[in-house]
């Protein structure tokens, strides 16, 4: 299978260029390690980007953000619970679905329609592919990548996002990297049940 030439259309042309670059750090294996993770390689989609470390269902820490993403929102999010970004009915839900990407594994994309203090809306389009760390078999880690899908690419200086906006996406999709997909439709709540 032809990972990248498999990768649905609607994607932006930067969400396909971060998953070309995670696809080549994979090196012919189902998954790459957290020391193939190369940031300039990554060049400036490393600045709009993440990494969530999945260490249980109510644990998945923000272990790295890009410098961008942290001028976007006006807060570094390095050290947060990733599940404390969103309301209290859907933190199990997002935990389902972070948990099931790395367990499957597979990739992801899901869009937020960002909405800013002065009334205007910044929508964005998030992909994530998973990792492992150094020598294990399974994934636990996810990394991110943040593309703007207008012509605005930035925050207005002094102008914040409001953080209502980022609590739950829409129009989430599971891409298969070689090992399926979970039996589950992401943007579709239903009832969790253990993947892992």
């Amino acid at each position: 299978m032809d990972f990248v030439a498999s990768l649905p259309s609607p994607l932006s042309s930067r969400s396909r260029d971060f998953l070309a670059i995670w696809n080549d750090w994979r090196r012919g294996r189902m998954l790459p390690e957290h020391r193939d993770m190369d940031l300039e390689a990554l060049g400036s989609l490393a600045q709009t980007s993440l990494l969530l470390n999945v260490r249980g269902h109510d644990n998945i820490s923000i272990d790295w953000v890009g410098e961008a993403v942290t001028q976007q929102l006006g807060v570094n999010l390095a050290g947060l619970n990733y599940l404390d970004l969103t309301s209290r009915e859907n933190r199990s839900w997002r935990a389902h679905l972070t948990i099931a990407q790395v367990a499957q594994p597979c990739c992801a994309v899901i869009y937020y329609w960002l909405r800013l203090g002065q009334g205007g809306v910044l929508p964005v389009e998030i992909v994530s592919a998973p990792i492992r760390q150094d020598g294990d078999q399974n994934a636990s880690l996810m990394l991110c990548s943040i593309s703007f899908l207008t012509r605005r690419k930035r925050v207005p200086e002094g102008e914040a996002i409001d953080p209502d906006s980022y609590e739950e996406g829409e129009g989430m999709r599971f891409i298969d990297i070689g090992a399926g997909i979970p039996s589950m439709v992401p943007s579709q709540r239903q009832e969790t049940r253990p993947v892992q």
